[in-house]
């Protein structure tokens, strides 16, 4: 019986043994699962310092999130805001990091200065910022140490650091810890920015090498528009120093006692290149200004008029959008000619338009933006000069039709 029990006993030992150095194995071994979401810089090409960023906040893994924390008048771990209404009905018990206080606090360690305090809608927004994109160029222009943000124009609820490989470091919500995670397993990527180029330096980039261009401030975030008349806004200028090329004059933008007619030409941070925005913006100067920060006055958008399409014609610039007649004595539009330079043909008199003591009886016979060819547009409209009046932008007057 006894040997019967040491022959059924050394090959159960050995199940056993096999089975514990399975065990050990699989735990040891790190699964492709594993790789992919160890905090690390993932690819080459960043800053020293934003490398520094992403080591830091990998040694933030597992501190607890904390509604309001890491936004005292130093980076760091604090007690957050208890606030039932944003799911953190407890944070004020807890000592940790918001979304926006971890990576201030990772950059802090990193760099040994507070460069990136803020909410994530301001931090989005950081004047140091000096590269930034949106969800429609993806991830790939993206280094380590890049800002992630989550949520809509004027409604980011979240950020993250980029660590590269798709993967970036979070705090992401009350009740949870600093972890890693996918950027795009959230939904609603919205884009990033960059606080160090890769040589370290934080000098945005230039503007485009086209000349001519000029540095402006402005003082709010402005809404760009694909022409000066035009009503749909296709994008935003935040605030601060911009770059502009040329000017125009179109509709009137202001508030109280302050105006602008100038637009100026630019590529807005958010929507299409090659946009413009209303000089009503600009922190420097006054009432229908246009001066770039030295104070020059900027270039206009076309420095001298194209020349006619034909004989016979003259530029004009007209201060609105003028609404065109079939004759000098009509009532019924039939459509409209846009602010602007515009050609006319001729001149004729006809009945009075005007507004308080501007008015004018000459009409100029020209082809609508809006509408059909040779209709008539009132010369109260146009910028140049005062009542019955009609001459073109060179003073020449417009001949009878």
């Amino acid at each position: 019986m006894t040997n019967t029990l040491h022959r059924l006993r050394w090959p159960a030992l050995l199940v056993a043994l096999v089975l514990v150095a399975t065990v050990f194995s699989v735990a040891g071994r790190a699964t492709p699962a594993d790789a992919a979401t160890a905090c690390n810089i993932k690819q080459s090409g960043a800053a020293a310092q934003a490398n520094n960023a992403v080591n830091q906040a990998c040694g933030l893994i597992g501190t607890p999130y904390s509604w309001g924390g890491g936004h005292g008048p130093t980076p760091g771990l604090s007690y957050g805001a208890c606030d039932a209404s944003n799911g953190a009905p407890n944070d004020c018990h807890v000592r940790g990091l918001d979304c926006s206080g971890m990576v201030r606090y990772a950059y802090y360690l990193a760099v040994g200065a507070d460069v990136i305090a803020g909410t994530a809608q301001g931090q989005f927004g950081s004047s140091r910022a000096v590269g930034r994109w949106y969800s429609g160029s993806g991830l790939a222009p993206l280094l380590p140490g890049d800002l992630v943000f989550f949520g809509t124009s004027g409604n980011i609820h979240h950020v993250g650091m980029y660590i590269g490989q798709g993967y970036m470091v979070e705090s992401p919500n009350s009740g949870s810890y600093v972890r890693v995670s996918a950027v795009m397993g959230y939904g609603d990527y919205y884009g990033a920015i960059r606080l160090y180029n890769p040589d370290g330096s934080t000098v945005p980039a230039p503007p485009p090498t086209n000349p001519g261009t000029a540095w402006v401030d402005t003082f709010a975030a402005a809404p760009v528009y694909a022409s000066p008349t035009s009503t749909t806004q296709t994008g935003t200028l935040y605030a601060g120093t911009n770059y502009v090329y040329c000017k125009v004059w179109g509709r009137q933008i202001g508030s109280g006692s302050s105006y602008n007619h100038w637009w100026l030409k630019t590529d807005p941070d958010e929507g299409p290149a090659n946009q413009y925005v209303s000089a009503y913006y600009l922190s420097r100067w006054g009432n229908d200004e246009a001066r770039d920060n030295g104070g020059s006055v900027i270039k206009d958008c076309t420095s001298a008029p194209p020349p006619p399409p034909a004989a016979g014609k003259y530029w004009v610039d007209t201060f609105a959008n003028a609404p065109g007649y079939a004759s000098p004595s009509s009532t019924a539009q039939t459509g409209t000619l846009y602010a602007g330079t515009n050609y006319v043909y001729c001149k004729v008199w006809g009945r009075q338009i005007g507004s308080g003591s501007s008015y004018n009886h000459y009409w100029l016979r020209t082809d609508l933006d809006v509408g059909p060819a040779g209709q008539y547009v009132s010369a109260y409209y146009l910028s140049r000069w005062g009542n019955d009046v009609a001459k073109d932008n060179s003073g020449v007057v417009i001949p009878d039709c």
